[in-house]
């Protein structure tokens, strides 16, 4: 083998580990972060593995993924904030560092040494009211790429499914939402990224994607997940008492926003 034909070599695992881990990942349960009037609503459907999770005062995570993956980097996310928190102060503690500086590092090494395993994972971070402003997003993609979001954002299987149901989100007021409603906006978003990344062959052209994303029957889908999965969904919700604003929603809290869709 010739050390001219070892950059190809390289690219060549790389595109294979694309390929591998988008694999692994398309049929997962997406999960959507919509903002409300008290805050932001981090909302999927779960069997047993828990996907959303703490990770400091007014700092959430959700993933989809291979689960021992997602607690690879919830351990990392939460490790990393309170060092902050513990060697500077609370005020220190910001999505944007734990993501710069932290998981989108820890992801694109992981992605880019051929000999290591990968993380079979994509993240979806939340701040509520941090120094980048009052809904802030952010994605981390399974090779390290992130990406900043406001209001709303949508993490599936497949980049597809995060067009189509990003798409299905915006226009939203997510200043002036109910949590009821917020709700039903993100279990609508859920549905089509579900029913795209559970499709065999998911549409390139812009124009046929929007097509199928505007038939899929969303109370169909979601009475026919449901019957393995249950909602989870949590809050960081400005009314809630002391610094930590992370609570668990309830099932009746939700269950306004399923009565829109099954009967």
């Amino acid at each position: 083998m010739m050390l001219s034909d070892e950059p190809y070599r390289w690219a060549e695992a790389v595109a294979n580990r694309r390929d591998y881990i988008e694999d692994q990942i398309r049929t997962g349960s997406p999960v959507v972060g919509v903002g409300y009037e008290d805050g932001i609503l981090l909302l999927t459907l779960s069997q047993s593995q828990q996907k959303v999770f703490e990770v400091y005062d007014r700092i959430a995570l959700a993933a989809i993924g291979h689960s021992t993956d997602i607690e690879k980097l919830r351990q990392a996310a939460i490790d990393m904030a309170h060092s902050i928190g513990f060697n500077y102060s609370e005020d220190d503690v910001t999505l944007r560092q734990i993501v710069y500086f932290g998981l989108g590092p820890a992801m694109k090494a992981g992605f880019d040494d051929v000999v290591r395993s990968p993380f079979l994972a994509r993240v979806l971070l939340a701040e509520l009211d941090g120094q980048e402003g009052a809904q802030i997003f952010y994605t981390v993609d399974y090779d390290g790429a992130f990406y900043r979001h406001e209001g709303c954002v949508a993490v599936g299987g497949v980049v597809e499914a995060d067009v189509m149901m990003v798409r299905e989100l915006s226009g939203l007021d997510t200043e002036a939402l109910s949590l009821s409603d917020a709700a039903g906006a993100a279990l609508r978003a859920w549905a089509i990224g579900r029913w795209i990344g559970k499709m065999e062959e998911v549409p390139t052209d812009a124009d046929e994607l929007e097509q199928v994303a505007g038939a899929v029957d969303v109370a169909d889908v979601l009475e026919t997940e449901l019957v393995d999965l249950e909602v989870e969904a949590v809050v960081l919700g400005r009314s809630q008492l002391g610094k930590n604003k992370y609570r668990n929603v309830d099932a009746e809290e939700i269950a306004p926003a399923l009565a829109q869709f099954i009967s």
